[in-house]
């Protein structure tokens, strides 16, 4: 498929959703290096002027003058083209601004985020963060067994290796904003660091698309969102959305929820009854989407279906659910009684917020909201 027309169809999927004031700015900027520019000329006028005065004086040979002045003009064409190298800036969510003046080739990931936009591109990064990081490159929907073999960074997702991440040489790294922001100290002089965090599907988009555009596979970044966006729409004609539907998230009893300005919930909202929100700004002081919730609350609500992303920090952590399936009033839940409390897999519903990821979450959504469909 064209790429104008891939363009023109993402275009009139998106022109009817919420603007949310796109984060990503890409800009291409001519820079023609005029000194250069100027002092190869005069040089290379000065050479062609000197080898012709050994033949006629500088210029009075009829069959080497015009043939060499031409010949000189296309060279010096040739070298202002060459001179006038794309400079690609990215704004990222903290707002630094970063310039590229090559295709980036090699990639360091410390945030599953950068996984998923990299396969997406039918790229493989050159050194990955351990723990979830790790856990969703080894996902079938993702580079499986290979990823197994992905330099690594040690440290912990919040302090990830500095010098593991210098050694891989890569030529950007990707990283979480509120999290990673401590990494670009370290890392200035040396490569750039983008820090990122969508918390809507359209910017997953843009991040995509920015991302591909610097690493020369933006045919890559249309045809995802294109197929990302085909899915979406065709999940949104076929739900019913008679289905009430919850995503939570924690690692142990005093847990969130995913409200419908949040990454997860501006998928959910497509598909289900979703009537989480944030009333209190307080409650959600970074604007991620996410606020604390009570089990009184969500019994209000009485979902009819709760996905469940477990979160743990030691090797024997025990599954949301069954924690709260200590407390009494878990037990009076719509979800619980019909068997519809679904753990998913954190690091892709979670953690992924790409394309592929949030492509996933709406298939397995969508099996278990509405069955019948399937």
């Amino acid at each position: 498929m064209r790429e104008d027309h891939l363009t023109l169809n993402i275009q009139k999927k998106l022109s009817n959703r919420i603007s949310l004031g796109n984060p990503v700015i890409v800009s291409i900027r001519k820079i023609l290096g005029k000194r250069k520019i100027l002092r190869k000329s005069f040089n290379s006028w000065a050479l062609l002027c000197a080898g012709m005065l050994l033949l006629a004086a500088c210029g009075n040979d009829q069959d080497a003058g015009p043939v060499s002045l031409e010949q000189e003009n296309a060279s010096i064409a040739t070298d202002q083209q060459q001179e006038a190298a794309e400079l690609l800036t990215i704004v990222d969510d903290t707002g630094e601004e970063l310039v590229f003046t090559e295709q980036v080739e090699r990639v360091a990931c410390v945030v599953s985020f950068c996984i998923d936009m990299l396969a997406e591109l039918g790229m493989e990064p050159i050194a990955i963060a351990e723990g979830g990081v790790r856990t969703i490159a080894t996902e079938p929907e993702f580079y499986g067994e290979k990823g197994l073999s992905f330099t690594s960074i040690s440290g912990s997702f919040f302090e990830p290796n500095l010098e593991d991440i210098i050694a891989a040489k890569p030529e950007l790294v990707i990283g979480l904003k509120g999290v990673h922001d401590p990494l670009r100290e370290g890392l200035s002089g040396i490569v750039p660091i983008l820090l990122v965090n969508p918390v809507h599907y359209e910017q997953s988009i843009a991040w995509l698309q920015a991302v591909g555009q610097i690493t020369g596979n933006k045919q890559e970044a249309m045809s995802a969102t294109e197929q990302f966006l085909n899915k979406l729409e065709e999940a949104r004609e076929m739900s019913p959305q008679s289905q009430r539907a919850l995503v939570m998230y924690g690692s142990d009893v005093n847990f969130s929820i995913i409200t419908d300005s949040g990454l997860g919930g501006s998928i959910m909202k497509e598909i289900a009854d979703y009537p989480w929100q944030v009333n209190d700004p307080s409650e959600d002081p970074y604007g991620e989407g996410s606020i604390p919730y009570s089990l009184e609350k969500l019994l209000e609500g009485d979902p009819d279906a709760i996905f469940v992303q477990s979160y743990s920090f030691g090797p024997a952590g025990i599954p949301l659910s069954e924690q709260l399936a200590e407390l009494p009033l878990w037990s009076k839940l719509k979800a619980v009684h019909s068997d519809r409390v679904i753990e998913v897999r954190s690091p892709v519903w979670g953690d992924g917020r790409g394309t592929r990821s949030l492509g996933i979450m709406l298939d397995e959504a969508m099996a278990v909201l509405y069955p019948e469909l399937n």
